[in-house]
Order: structure tokens, then C-alpha cells, then sequence
């Protein structure tokens, strides 16, 4: 039983990863936070995240931790309790992989302009990267993390699955 959640900030491969990682394992991938749900309200979104982690055997696109991160950034979304979080937490903490995919500033602001984004913008970016850095300190699930400027997309699907022993 496995669970690999795929976190991090816009352009840094999390949907390619995904696709890849689905590929080669078979795991359907599951969109699991986006500003659309963080609208419904704490309890649809709470009931929605712990749904989730009732899963086996499948690939995150954003999870609670990116909830934490962009609803702290944007205003008017809804957040996770710590609690919340927490119960979550103990849910998935035996099967669950967490990878966290980065960049340096710069790159992924190149990314983002040759890409675009309906939410966001350039200015964005450095925000998010540092409170993707703060809930990372205060996460309670052990994380594994990758520079997408370092690592190319092939490289990284190639070290989770040695990661999940598969």
C-alpha cells in the first residue's frame, strides 16, 4: 500500500512527475487540493482530504500541505485546522511518501512565463516558496525532496520508485 503526494509550487513538475509516475506504476493520479475546493469550505474540504487518505495505491497532485500553503497566501480560501491536519497526519503516516519538488526563484519564473497560469502570477512565487518552507518545518510526516532545476523529470520518477522499493 502506497501513497506518493506530489507537493510543491506551480512549474516544478508536479503534473509531470505524476503522469510519469502513473505510467510506470499503474496508479491513477488524484488532483487533491485547488482553489476550486478550498471555496467549498472547511468541512467539505476537511471530508474531501480525509476521503483521500483512505487511499491505496494511487499518486497526489497537491495535497493538505499545498492547502496550507496557498490558502495562507490567498485569502478567502478555506484552510485546514491543525487538527485537522493532524488527523490526516496519523491516517496516512504508514504508507504515505511525500516528495517535495523546488526550483530556485528564477527558473520557475521563467517556467511560469513560458507556461502561464490562471492563478498565479511571478510575484507570487517567492511568497510561496516561503511558506511552503514554513508548513515543511512543522509538518509531522517525514519528507523527500528534489531541485527540478537539478533533476530533470525522468530522474526523479526513477528516484521515487527506487524510493517506494517498487
Amino acid at each position: 500500500m502506497t501513497m506518493i503526494i506530489l507537493e510543491g509550487t506551480d512549474c516544478c513538475y508536479k503534473s509531470t512527475v505524476a503522469d510519469k509516475l502513473s505510467k510506470e506504476l499503474g496508479y491513477p493520479v488524484i488532483k487533491g487540493s485547488s482553489f476550486e475546493l478550498a471555496k467549498s469550505g472547511n468541512e467539505k474540504l476537511f471530508e474531501h482530504f480525509n476521503k483521500l487518505a483512505d487511499e491505496d495505491n494511487v499518486i497526489i497532485d497537491r495535497y493538505i500541505y499545498s492547502n496550507l500553503v496557498y490558502a495562507k497566501k490567498f485569502k478567502g480560501y478555506s484552510i485546514l485546522t491543525e487538527e485537522q491536519q493532524r488527523t490526516i497526519e496519523k491516517k496516512i503516516r504508514d504508507k504515505a511518501k511525500v516528495i517535495y519538488l523546488h526550483a530556485d526563484p528564477k527558473v520557475i519564473k521563467q517556467r511560469l512565463r513560458d507556461r502561464g497560469d490562471e492563478y498565479i502570477t511571478e510575484r507570487d512565487i517567492e511568497p510561496v516558496l516561503e511558506l511552503y518552507n514554513q508548513v515543511i518545518d512543522e509538518m509531522g510526516l517525514h519528507m523527500n525532496s528534489w531541485d527540478t532545476n537539478e533533476w530533470n523529470s525522468d530522474e526523479i520518477v526513477e528516484d521515487i520508485i527506487h524510493l517506494i522499493g517498487w
